[in-house]
């Protein structure tokens, strides 16, 4: 074919480019709809969280406590007691391993709440090495005396959540102890008997959270509190803990930690003055399910 002819033939092919093209691009699949890689479209599943909260989680924990407790208790506001060690003084035990279980509901995506128990149970006979004056008794050295000292806690506390992330959750708490405390003293050889007991119910806010820093590894937090500053009593109760924890899978945690409890009352009441300084803490070994 002559040259001529060819060139004739290649005019309307060049002239039909920009049409064919405008077609293709029509024709092919939007790019511009495609998802960003790395980017789910709005309309796909999201991923699963770290842990699996259905509506249940259980906590059972072992907890190394190391008690210290200074009290006086006083014949009246104005004729002061002996301020004694439970430990040093009497001879309570200053370590116990107390098993601890806690049972958490997840009635919505907001709320929880958790029922839990505290107790540490302490009993010595031991002969004092100084006099001590407790109430209205008077103890003298080399005497025998038979202690007991008793604090049962049980909470029921709200929660909600008001940050709720996929790598962890913040809430504000609102909780009630009920809290049994017994104390006594006893000197057989007299028949010297004095004793202490009383239950009452104890308000606390307080504060939680978790963060994942890792698919396995987590830390959380949480701090519950009380004060009291009447006219003639003044005290505080700490509740606080602090673990981090690993993910055996979505479903099963192990965790350590650390754990404090604090009651701190002063009394200046003409019916029970003195004061009671108890703090309860160490490390904290626990297992937790979700459900």
């Amino acid at each position: 074919m002559p040259n001529s002819c060819r060139l004739l033939l290649l005019i309307p092919i060049v002239a039909l480019a920009p049409a064919l093209a405008s077609a293709a691009e029509a024709t092919a699949p939007a790019a511009a709809s495609t998802p960003e890689a790395g980017k789910l479209p709005d309309w796909a599943p999201k991923p699963r969280p770290n842990v699996i909260e259905d509506r249940l989680r259980i906590e059972v924990n072992l907890m190394g406590a190391q008690p210290t407790t200074k009290l006086r208790v006083d014949e009246t506001p104005t004729l002061p007691g002996t301020e004694i060690s439970a430990e040093d003084d009497l001879g309570l035990d200053d370590f116990q391993l107390l098993p601890q279980v806690e049972l958490t509901l997840l009635p919505g995506e907001k709320h929880l709440v958790r029922l839990s128990a505290f107790a540490i149970h302490r009993s010595a006979a031991k002969r004092i090495e100084r006099p001590i004056s407790f109430d209205n008794e008077d103890y003298v050295v080399g005497e025998r005396v038979d202690s007991l000292l008793n604090l049962t806690m049980f909470g029921l506390t709200y929660g909600h959540r008001f940050i709720v992330h996929r790598r962890g959750e913040i809430s504000a708490s609102f909780g009630i102890q009920i809290a049994d405390v017994e104390a006594n003293a006893v000197v057989r050889s007299r028949v010297v008997r004095e004793s202490e007991s009383g239950v009452a119910p104890l308000p606390l806010m307080g504060l939680e959270g978790r963060f994942d820093f890792s698919p396995r590894w987590a830390v959380e937090g949480r701090v519950q509190y009380l004060t009291v500053n009447e006219e003639d009593v003044d005290g505080s109760i700490l509740d606080a803990r602090l673990a981090v924890t690993w993910r055996v899978n979505p479903y099963l945690a192990l965790g350590l930690g650390y754990r404090t409890f604090q009651i701190d009352v002063d009394s200046a009441n003409e019916d029970t003055p003195g004061f009671v300084d108890l703090q309860v803490a160490g490390p904290l070994l626990f297992v937790r399910a979700s459900m």
